[in-house]
């Protein structure tokens, strides 16, 4: 929409598909209603990812470059609770299954609707709000039981009043049939949804898009953008990285934050791009504690991912390059 209005565009985190979104924390919500799980056992969880997928990359640093890789099970990888039982070190089938529907996201009539959030997205990191805990706390996870997560929070709200015409504040979402009421979410969806893989208006116009994700966001699901990146490939050619690029950001949260390299100028790549017609082959990220940078890497730009030359620091950008995976 408005292709004119712009002649660069830096997205970071772009809500894409609001209509999946919502279907998708409807089915968080329902999944953990029947077996809801503690901060303890998030944080056990996410030590359980790092040990299984942190060094699937080559690299063991504390991220995982490309999570669609870590083929992590919670039923499989993380204790299990004895019959009848239940505590901090371990999962009840239920939680684990519930945990698992979250990492593979909603069905409907058979088929899988949206896209699910990714291991290390529950890694423990700096919480919105203040503290430290799993990145799903008081996002997907509720950190007590009479406060509603962020994202079925919002959910909630938009079945209730922006999908509903006229409003319905009573809805359940409790009585949301996955194969029968999607399609109530269609109309709304024609006015939320920036899906449209057809940029040539843009293209034509010479404007350029920088889209940004970080692979840890466990607010907006991170193969959204990667998913409309790919459906911009498919309708604008092989041509699209001439105006069109996105860089996934391992460990990073939402826009910003997590446990990697998350600090990176987008706007100065843009503005190259734009106005001196410099395409960015990557940028450099960096990682800060109280203020001191402890570790930088090069993002690139999708399907590359950054590989260590094997020499030097590994956090260290100069120590690596952009590769095909």
């Amino acid at each position: 929409r408005f292709p004119e209005d712009f002649d660069g565009i830096v997205a970071n985190a772009p809500w894409v598909d609001q209509t999946g979104f919502t279907v998708g924390a409807i089915w968080n919500q329902r999944a953990l209603d029947e077996a809801p799980v503690t901060a303890e056992k998030m944080a056990l969880v996410a030590e359980r990812v790092m040990e299984k997928c942190d060094a699937i990359d080559g690299l063991k640093d504390g991220l995982i470059d490309d999570p669609r890789k870590c083929a992590f099970d919670p039923s499989r990888d993380v204790p299990a609770c004895r019959a009848g039982s239940d505590g901090p070190a371990c999962l009840t089938p239920a939680q684990a299954a519930a945990i698992a529907k979250i990492y593979s996201g909603p069905v409907s009539n058979g088929k899988p609707y949206f896209p699910g959030f990714m291991p290390g997205s529950e890694a423990v990191m700096d919480l919105f709000g203040g503290g430290t805990g799993s990145g799903w706390m008081n996002v997907i996870v509720s950190s007590r039981p009479d406060v509603k997560p962020a994202d079925f929070s919002l959910a909630e709200n938009t079945m209730q009043y922006l999908v509903h015409n006229p409003p319905k504040p009573d809805y359940d979402y409790k009585k949301f049939d996955f194969d029968r009421d999607v399609v109530l979410l269609k109309d709304w969806g024609k006015l939320a949804d920036a899906n449209n893989p057809d940029l040539s208006a843009f293209r034509k116009r010479d404007g350029k898009l920088l889209m940004t994700y970080g692979w840890a966001d466990a607010i907006l699901q991170p193969m959204m953008g990667v998913n409309y990146y790919e459906k911009a490939v498919a309708s604008n050619g092989p041509g699209t990285a001439e105006f069109f690029r996105l860089f996934m950001v391992p460990g990073m949260a939402h826009c910003s934050g997590g446990t990697g390299p998350d600090q990176h100028d987008p706007m100065t790549a843009i503005i190259d791009w734009v106005e001196k017609g410099k395409a960015p082959e990557s940028m450099q990220a960096r990682r800060l504690v109280n203020n001191r940078v402890v570790r930088t890497r090069p993002l690139c730009p999708y399907p590359q991912v950054a590989r260590y030359s094997g020499h030097g620091s590994i956090d260290d950008a100069a120590n690596f390059r952009c590769v095909a995976p």
